[in-house]
């Protein structure tokens, strides 16, 4: 079974870094042209919402090895060799890149023969992912890349990544439209990270389903009693807490400046459920934070501060055997009958048995 995770290392630079690119270009698409061709559009969109389906490529495509961020390279050769006649597009990318989907996403919708209703649903869906992994899910980790991966039936997958600024370590977040019931509870098929939070908030988790609840609760209050509450938490010497209490109000307690005019507009206009709440544009961590910290001081309902990433090696157990073995197995397949040479293609079945395993690599492969 799966090894271990891919290494994603800082800076594609140094004078093999075009020799590099051109050489993991040729491989991936290669791959994915013939994966493509056996399993169709939509098998690589969902396979893409699969953390080991996404390492599998980064893998077999000698990206794990380059000094270089592997998932925002494989995000450029798939945006680079993926066009609406494959079928299926890469929109988005790294930095700047990933707030260009409200440009890209219109001109592939008509190309795709989309309705305008469903490329608005597509331009929702994509911000409230980017939303919901920034605001709703605070785990100290700065997102800087955001791709789509849209087919031509509609079906889509995100993948993003982040950065915490401290520790310089990264994280990925999966999605899914054939899994997403609630973009604020349970909504991810995977977040990946080598390094675990002891304690993040985390307003899409099932546990904080409570505290969701009575976010909407607060809000509906005036904003004076926010702002009490929120004055009365920040004493140091105030006694209705346990100690255990106070570390967790200090933890829930924001940090950064509130916009209280947000609060009060939200006051007259309250939204219906909390993912409207977090829909609203002007709606940031600064003031989802105050609703859960007013939540725990008013009413002592916590929400999660479990952390929700777990290391790649741990992200398989959310799937079967079988299920790793078979996308293990389209991939090898794809591998086998592209127009790769020879050569190329053993080295990419060895590189799959070093990272993953080579008893399953030999297994699948015949």
């Amino acid at each position: 079974m799966y090894r271990g995770g891919v290494k994603d290392l800082r800076g594609w630079g140094g004078k093999t870094a075009r020799f590099n690119y051109n050489r993991s270009r040729q491989l991936l698409s290669e791959v994915v042209h013939s994966f493509l061709s056996l399993h169709g559009p939509d098998e690589l969109v969902e396979g893409f919402a699969e953390p080991f389906f996404t390492d599998f490529i980064i893998v077999v495509s000698d990206l794990d090895e380059t000094w270089g961020d592997s998932t925002l390279v494989m995000g450029a050769i798939l945006k680079d060799c993926l066009n609406v006649r494959n079928g299926v597009v890469a929109l988005g990318g790294r930095f700047a890149n990933r707030f260009k989907i409200p440009q890209e996403l219109p001109q592939v919708g008509e190309l795709f023969g989309f309705t305008e209703k469903q490329v608005q649903h597509l331009l929702y869906c994509s911000r409230m992912v980017a939303k919901t992994d920034s605001v709703a899910l605070q785990d100290g980790y700065d997102l800087y890349f955001h791709m789509m991966v849209l087919s031509h039936s509609g079906m889509w997958s995100v993948i993003q990544q982040s950065l915490n600024p401290y520790s310089q370590s990264v994280r990925r977040y999966h999605w899914f439209s054939g899994y997403v019931r609630s973009f604020v509870e349970e909504p991810h098929t995977g977040i990946i990270s080598a390094e675990k939070r002891p304690r993040v908030l985390d307003m899409t988790a099932e546990a904080s389903r409570n505290s969701r609840r009575a976010s909407l609760e607060v809000l509906s209050q005036s904003v004076s009693k926010l702002q009490r509450l929120y004055a009365f938490g920040r004493l140091a010497n105030q006694t209705t807490l346990s100690d255990e209490g106070k570390q967790v109000a200090d933890f829930l307690r924001p940090s950064e400046k509130i916009n209280w005019s947000i609060l009060h507009e939200l006051e007259n206009n309250a939204p219906k459920d909390y993912e409207q709440l977090l829909a609203v544009k002007k709606v940031g961590r600064g003031i989802i934070r105050l609703l859960a910290f007013s939540v725990y001081i008013q009413y002592g309902i916590m929400p999660s501060l479990t952390d929700p990433a777990v290391e790649p090696l741990e992200a398989v157990k959310k799937y079967s055997e079988d299920h790793f073995l078979w996308r293990l197995q389209q991939v090898v397949d794809a591998l086998k009958a592209s127009k790769l040479s020879p050569e190329f293609k053993r080295h990419g079945l060895r590189r799959l048995g070093e990272v993953f395993g080579s008893r399953d690599v030999e297994a699948v492969s015949g």
